[in-house]
């Protein structure tokens, strides 16, 4: 499972639907894109990594269990899953 998630738009302001879908139109993304307003999806699961920074990524396994998580792009570990 592969998601986008946008925390903030350019201005630094809480995304709304219109946001989320002109990023997915943008970029091609065919996934799901979701908004997380104040980081707190990242937080949760940064817990115990040294720095946080964005992008942010977190990787679910087809049985639908986080496989890995780090601040940065995990795009080898996504396309393992595919």
């Amino acid at each position: 499972m592969i998601l986008e998630i946008i925390t903030e738009t350019d201005d630094g302001s809480a995304p709304d639907t219109e946001d989320l879908v002109g990023w997915a139109d943008e970029f091609g993304l065919t996934m799901p894109v979701l908004a997380d307003p104040g980081s707190t999806m990242m937080y949760k699961y940064a817990e115990g990594l040294s720095s946080v920074g964005l992008p942010f990524t977190v990787v679910i396994d087809r049985g639908v269990v986080i496989d890995s998580i780090a601040s940065g792009t995990q795009l080898s570990q996504a396309q393992e899953l595919l």
